[in-house]
């Protein structure tokens, strides 16, 4: 970062900005700091890449703090329960969507499944200390969860982990995820949800988790609010 990225962050630290407050404009950073202005845009453009600042989605000239701070980078299965508890907040789900349909093209050629096979879908929002922090689609095979019902995903704690249910209820062993990671922009209702604007750039990730037999046990698409760490052999 440039003496001006290391400035404006150290004003950020202060709190000299809140969360949601948005910078003076270029011309009035360039006075401040007694610089130019692509040195000022450089700075701004490397605080953006560090997720310090962020543009607002609805006017690219306004950059701002975020309102809202990315959890920690996590790493393993990404267990949201887990994870939770070992920050000390307590976890928490809302199921928004449970039903049980014949699977789609995309969802039939990731899970493996024959035209006409049905997947239960399940869409729950995931809460840390009562704060949303995710929003995940589930596709299980219906083959695999003979009997499976909601409630069974709505207990507390520990019990709320789709992997608990997943080994304890149905003798399904989780074994390796094959991700695949894009870029969108939440719509009205996800943003609703988060207490985000809609049109905020998130990342989306579809994972296939595969058993300890190598066959697909269950399919999530998720847009997490934290930062999602991978080791690589290299």
């Amino acid at each position: 970062m440039n003496a001006v990225a290391q400035r404006i962050n150290d004003q950020i630290k202060s709190q000299m900005y809140k969360p949601g407050q948005a910078l003076p404009d270029i011309e009035e950073l360039c006075r401040e700091f007694g610089s130019d202005a692509a040195t000022v845009e450089r700075g701004i453009s490397d605080l953006i890449y560090e997720g310090i600042l962020e543009r607002h989605p609805a006017n690219r000239n306004i950059v701002r703090v975020p309102k809202h701070t990315l959890w920690g980078t996590i790493t393993g299965n990404h267990s949201f329960t887990r994870e939770a508890r070992k920050r000390n907040m307590v976890p928490g789900v809302t199921i928004l969507t449970f039903v049980v349909q014949p699977a789609w093209h995309e969802v039939q050629e990731r899970l493996q499944l024959q035209p006409g096979e049905e997947v239960i879908i399940m869409e729950r929002l995931r809460t840390a200390g009562g704060r949303p922090l995710a929003l995940e689609f589930s596709y299980m095979p219906s083959k695999f969860y003979p009997g499976v019902t909601r409630e069974m995903f709505e207990s507390g704690g520990e019990e709320q982990s789709s992997f608990k249910v997943m080994q304890e209820r149905f003798g399904l062993v989780p074994a390796r995820a094959v991700d695949e990671v894009t870029v969108a922009a939440l719509e009205k209702r996800e943003a609703e949800l988060f207490g985000m604007d809609e049109g905020t750039p998130v990342l989306i990730r579809f994972r296939v988790t595969l058993s300890d037999k190598g066959i697909p046990i269950k399919g999530s698409r998720a847009i997490y609010l934290f930062k999602a760490g991978y080791e690589l052999d290299i």
